[in-house]
């Protein structure tokens, strides 16, 4: 049995879906007009005046829980007393409109509030973000259908990892509905055991190029330029700084005054580039097949590292969502690559070179030719105990490659690395970070 005391709008319409609902509803109100059309099973209604009402006549044994919908503050508070003075036992909620009122219910005995305004407030700045998301669509769309005569070109960042890959795959099946042909390139070597598997089972190509030469070809070849899962040209991507893409989509921080693009989308709050494509396909109302369901949902959990961190509740509802749409098959097999040889020396060589300070760990690799093993190492290493902050650097060729993790709040690798090595040999977010020169 539940009591509500107060028959306005919300009064009635919560003790009609509680009688619907199967629940044994009495509702109390001050004048009998109040009631019309309030007849539904389970509900039963009463005329009384709440300052002069004798408890002792209602069904309290059986009751759930006192409901306070008073008009006034004064009279829920009243209504509060006299019900945990009578009835210590029993469950109250009442409606308030702000913290001041929450706290004067809470000090009358009010187990639980309910702020309206911070209610209205809420649901109305989600229909406000649900607005900016169907014109960030509207637009990126408009651009996607530009490229009908040749098409659009896909740039992911080099070496891409899964958010980046699965992100690139969303915007080509975008693409797709809209009859546009396209291609995904990148630079460097997809390396990592995990993101090798992932483009396998995915069963498409990503094109990799090698010279300044292919990428301008490739540019002046189609009508519009995608930069996925980075946003500067040059900087951690094979464009060339000159090439302006029209697509830019990514997470990481970045220095917006230097980011171009007739689409900008860049969102550092949330923590997967994956997450704002899967907002993409549900507005767009494209369900995606379980390789690409599966591909965005662990681009996520990749990104997040498992939901531990940069996660919001933008991410969390992505993964829900893609969760039963996935292939369990496909994404044990991505989980569970086989490791390479060379991925275990450079694992073997972080633990035999590491020098460690405090709780900072430091180690040299020496001469690689996978620079995908250093994450996957400093990873590792952070799992030590007594180590928060990991710097794991090698030899590629001409170039030292860095990979950096850390689960010291107090640290932001992102900003200490461009800081050191320069905004455009530097990337990444606060809690792990990435470079070369």
């Amino acid at each position: 049995m539940y009591l509500i005391l107060g028959c306005d709008t919300i009064g009635s319409v919560l003790a009609r879906n509680l009688s619907r609902a199967g629940e044994e509803t009495l509702i109390i109100g001050d004048n009998e007009a109040v009631f019309v059309g309030l007849k539904e099973p389970n509900l039963r209604t009463m005329t009384a005046d709440i300052h002069t009402l004798d408890f002792g006549s209602l069904p309290i044994k059986n009751a759930i829980a006192f409901i306070l919908l008073q008009r006034t503050h004064t009279d829920n508070l009243a209504l509060a007393n006299r019900i945990r003075k009578l009835f210590p036992d029993k469950f109250i909620l009442s409606q308030a409109t702000d913290e001041i009122e929450d706290a004067e219910l809470s000090e009358r005995g009010v187990d639980r509030t309910v702020q309206t305004v911070r209610i209205i407030t809420n649901a109305l700045l989600n229909e406000l973000e649900t607005a900016k998301l169907k014109r960030s669509v509207f637009r990126l769309v408009n651009v996607i259908q530009a490229a009908a005569n040749k098409g659009l070109a896909i740039f992911l960042q080099d070496n891409p990892d899964p958010d980046a890959i699965a992100s690139g795959f969303a915007l080509k099946r975008i693409a797709e509905k809209y009859d546009i042909k396209s291609s995904i390139y990148h630079g460097g070597n997809i390396g990592h055991q995990q993101n090798k598997t992932l483009v396998n089972l995915l069963e498409t190509d990503l094109i990799r190029l090698k010279t300044t030469e292919e990428v301008l070809a490739i540019v002046s070849s189609v009508d519009k330029v995608a930069l996925i899962e980075a946003s500067i040209p040059s900087k951690n991507n094979i464009l060339p700084i000159h090439a302006i893409p029209h697509i830019v989509i990514d997470h990481h921080q970045t220095d917006l005054s230097l980011v171009k693009g007739e689409f900008v989308e860049i969102l550092p709050k949330i923590g997967a580039t994956s997450t704002i494509m899967t907002r993409y396909l549900r507005h767009l109302d494209i369900v995606p097949d379980p390789p690409l369901a599966t591909a965005l949902r662990y681009g996520i959990r990749v990104d997040t590292g498992g939901f531990t961190r940069n996660t919001t509740t933008e991410d969390l509802d992505a993964a829900a969502y893609l969760s039963p749409l996935l292939d369990t098959g496909l994404l044990n097999q991505i989980e569970n690559p086989p490791m390479s040889a060379e991925t275990m020396d450079i694992i073997g060589r972080t633990i035999r070179n590491r020098e460690i300070r405090g709780s900072y760990l430091i180690s040299f690799v020496e001469f690689i030719t996978d620079r995908d093993a250093l994450p996957q190492a400093a990873e590792l290493m952070l799992q030590m105990e007594g180590v928060s902050t990991v710097l794991v650097f090698g030899i590629d060729k001409d170039k030292v490659q860095l990979s950096a993790r850390s689960v010291d709040s107090r640290i932001n690798l992102a900003f200490l690395l461009q800081k050191a090595f320069g905004f455009m040999n530097a990337g990444g977010t606060c809690q792990y970070g990435r470079r070369q020169y």
